[in-house]
């Protein structure tokens, strides 16, 4: 037959040697049997957890979607309301530019005006030196002959001739 030992056969040998490996077989067993229900047990609570915040998600996600489907009209009707202000707003500018760009020729055009009225007054400046130059030099050349007369005349008060205007004067920013 076969060469085996039963003497050497774990089966044979010491019976207690035998039941002490077989309880600490039994205590490893029942230690992962328990573990694995303790873990079933956990897992089967975290499912049941999940399936319930899930549940949750779902009646608060439909409850978002009504409210945001409700608001929806109103957000519509605020972002037209938005278009038409900006559409104002942006034919008021138009309406700015427009009046700016008017307001700058004006401006331009009294900005000759007033150089033009700065050399006119120039002009009416110079004249008016002339006239009274001119009325100096007259001056000077009536009021010695008539002076004389000035001694027949009873009214006069004056005891000699006029003695005339000083010379013509000259304005400081300027003048010929």
């Amino acid at each position: 037959m076969s060469d085996f030992d039963y003497r050497n056969d774990a089966r044979h040998g010491d019976a207690e040697d035998y039941d002490a490996r077989s309880r600490r077989l039994q205590l490893i067993v029942y230690s992962a049997m328990v573990a694995f229900v303790v873990l079933a047990v956990y897992g089967f609570w975290l499912i049941t957890s999940l399936t319930r915040d899930v549940s949750r998600l779902a009646i608060e996600m439909s409850a978002m979607t009504r409210t945001i489907d409700r608001e929806m009209a109103v957000m519509a009707r605020k972002m037209g309301d938005i278009d038409g202000r900006m559409v104002s707003i942006n034919d008021n500018m138009v309406s700015m530019d427009r009046n700016i760009a008017a307001m700058t020729r004006d401006v331009g055009s009294m900005n000759a005006n007033i150089g033009s009225m700065a050399s006119d007054t120039t002009t009416m400046a110079g004249s008016t030196l002339n006239m009274q130059r001119d009325m100096w030099s007259l001056n000077r050349n009536v009021s010695g002959p008539l002076g004389m007369m000035n001694s027949f005349n009873p009214f006069s008060g004056s005891q000699g001739p006029f003695p005339g205007s000083p010379a013509p004067y000259y304005p400081q920013h300027g003048g010929r």
